[in-house]
């Protein structure tokens, strides 16, 4: 009862907008409901509390009632997951992320300090010597010593010459090596060249240099004149003085 009582009170005050006389008449108000509070009966329940069989009853009807609403409307509970499986996953994705980021900073590092090897560069030049890719061969694999002092129609006129004169180079097999391989390298090779099923072999070096983050052929050897070698160059034919049939012999003497 009283609770009602306050509530109308509160929802009349809410309700419209005081004037200035009930303002004034605002504690005489006050007082008035406060004593109207007093004189309000309090239950026994208020005064003494309730008694353990009623509030036993109680507990009860409410179990009751909270026992049929799950009924009715069951607690969605999310189920949870394994806590010990969910270690484990994350641990071993944490270890495969660790151990990959690993690799890749070794490899990282392994690309930015390895050097080239000069013994591709090498191969590279005779593979291109066997194709007669002279053009290819002198812009890739010459240190930029050697593309001055041969240009590409010069490097291909020399390389043609052997090639005519001593046949193409068929192969060359690596027989020895020399250097630190970290800025020089010789290799030894046996040659061999093929003209009109015929061979000729001979010993050359190939000197190499590192130059600017790459390798490059700096010492062309007997590679491309066989003659440094000890390969005797083709002989030249030398012209004759041979007499026309249709001459005209003279009187005049040729001798004493």
């Amino acid at each position: 009862m009283r609770d009602r009582t306050r509530r109308r009170v509160l929802a009349e005050a809410k309700s419209h907008l005081a004037s200035p006389e009930e303002l004034r008449e605002a504690p005489k108000r006050v007082k008035e409901l406060e004593q109207e509070l007093r004189q309000l009966e309090l239950s026994p329940e208020a005064k003494h509390g309730e008694e353990r069989e009623h509030r036993y009853s109680r507990l009860l009807r409410l179990r009751s009632l909270r026992e049929e609403f799950q009924m009715i409307r069951p607690l969605d509970v999310p189920r949870q997951p394994n806590s010990i499986l969910l270690t484990v996953v994350m641990f071993v994705a944490s270890f495969m992320l660790c151990a990959t980021c690993i690799v890749v900073v070794f490899a990282g590092l392994q690309l930015a300090h390895q050097t080239p090897d000069p013994q591709a560069t090498a191969s590279g030049f005779w593979f291109d010597m066997e194709q007669q890719s002279y053009l290819q061969l002198q812009s890739t694999y010459l240190s930029p010593t050697l593309r001055v002092q041969y240009d590409q129609n010069q490097f291909l006129s020399t390389a043609s010459y052997a090639d005519s004169s001593f046949g193409k180079v068929t192969n060359a097999v690596q027989t020895k090596q020399a250097g630190d391989m970290n800025t020089t390298a010789i290799f030894t090779y046996v040659v061999t060249r093929s003209l009109n099923n015929r061979s000729i072999s001979y010993t050359t070096t190939l000197g190499l240099t590192f130059h600017g983050g790459t390798w490059g052929v700096d010492d062309l050897g007997a590679a491309l004149d066989p003659t440094k070698a000890g390969i005797p160059a083709p002989a030249t034919p030398i012209p004759t003085d041979t007499i026309s049939p249709n001459a005209t012999p003279t009187d005049t003497p040729t001798g004493p």
